[in-house]
């Protein structure tokens, strides 16, 4: 039987397990020493911002937007692309704030060149992410919204360890982001599992310092660990026996499932060293994504009827590799690859929808991460075979 090809939300190695084992062992799931060696190893890749470890990239999100909402309360809108998680949205729902979609390019991430005609007198800031590690125009867009009085959050949650110009993404506008979440470039879990804020806008440290201060310690780990685990990084039978481990727990502690992300706090010592395994690693990640997006690439250009649209360029990294289906729905297709051992994912909002001619529709996620040539192969064959059928 051949092997099942799936995405990979998290692609560990022997340091990462280690590193879970030793946490829990030792009782040092909440404080240790890994927070502070993060905490300089950031400092050292990031020199130009202030470092806060949160236990989410959305906490980072929350504490910028109630800073930004301080200084300027007047203004209630935050223009976001189109294509995105819809945790970004409801995040500035949260804090009592407005979404405004700007459209986005081909290659998913949200066209700068129309910030100029969004930004007007209600507009508070800009969050501009780049989208499975493509980067944005994020340089274009800081000279735009500078000019227009709006505060800029560079979204750098997909794309840890990524330069423009020798410069970290993350880095660049008021304040930046990294996520530790499932499927991004660093992973040590999901459910508030860790993240990042840089302040780069000097003015805001004083306020986002004395927040900082005030928060509390992480708390339940080691469970959303075991809720990882089961449903997203091993999946199949795990993965139901997490559905009715979760049933179970709200029959017999009568609680039901809550917002993970909130309260913000800070990171726990497990995600910290997990997090510390996953950077020592990432070159060496990087590399090997880089080599099979080009094996992509190469082969794709001779399968009719399907893009890949973020690849626009040569030497490309990608956390996930979307393909864009012009003839076939993407449901018709996933479920025709899933028949063939092929799992693939349903891309933000309605991108799965069937082509229409739009940049936001047609998209299905492929297998990417941690895969050999071979079963990159298998992919490209099986969906030459499938568009072949179609003709």
């Amino acid at each position: 039987m051949r092997k099942i090809i799936k995405p990979e939300v998290a692609y560990w190695g022997n340091k990462e397990w280690l590193s879970i084992m030793k946490n829990i062992l030792c009782a040092r799931v909440c404080q240790g020493k890994a927070i502070p060696k993060l905490q300089l190893s950031l400092e050292q890749e990031y020199p130009d911002s202030q470092v806060i470890l949160l236990n989410s990239a959305r906490a980072g999100l929350v504490l910028s937007l109630q800073v930004f909402q301080r200084y300027k309360p007047e203004k209630r809108e935050v223009l976001i692309p189109e294509f995105i998680c819809d945790s970004v949205p409801s995040t500035i729902k949260d804090c009592g704030l407005i979404p405004v979609y700007v459209p986005v390019k081909a290659d998913l991430n949200l066209d700068v060149a129309l910030l100029d005609h969004f930004c007007n007198y209600n507009t508070l800031a800009v969050i501009l992410p780049h989208m499975y590690a493509k980067p944005a125009d994020i340089i274009q867009a800081e000279a735009i919204v500078k000019a227009k009085g709006v505060y800029l959050i560079d979204d750098a949650a997909q794309v840890a360890g990524i330069k423009l110009n020798g410069k970290a993404l993350g880095s660049f506008g008021d304040v930046g982001i990294l996520s530790f979440a499932q499927a991004k470039t660093i992973v040590t879990g999901v459910r508030a599992s860790g993240g990042v804020l840089f302040i780069n806008n000097k003015r805001l440290m004083p306020a986002l310092s004395v927040m900082e201060k005030n928060l509390p310690e992480s708390a339940g780990r080691v469970a959303a660990l075991g809720h990882f685990l089961l449903a997203y990084k091993w999946q199949g039978f795990a993965k139901a026996l997490d559905y009715y481990w979760q049933r179970l727990r709200v029959k017999f502690t009568g609680k039901a499932i809550g917002n993970f992300y909130f309260p913000v706090t800070r990171i726990s010592n497990l995600d910290a060293d997990i997090a510390l395994a996953q950077f020592e690693s990432l070159p060496t990640r990087i590399a090997l994504s880089k080599r099979l997006i080009k094996h992509y690439q190469k082969k794709m250009k001779h399968v009719k009827d399907y893009s890949l649209v973020q690849c626009d360029t040569d030497d490309l990294y990608l956390t996930r590799l979307i393909i864009q289906s012009k003839k076939m729905v993407p449901e018709k297709l996933a479920a025709q690859l899933q028949q063939g051992g092929i799992i693939t994912k349903f891309v933000y909002g309605s991108g799965s929808k069937a082509f229409d001619g739009s940049v936001t529709s047609g998209l299905l996620e492929l297998p990417l991460q941690n895969l050999s040539f071979q079963q990159l192969d298998r992919v490209i064959n099986t969906l030459k075979y499938h568009s072949q059928k179609e003709s």
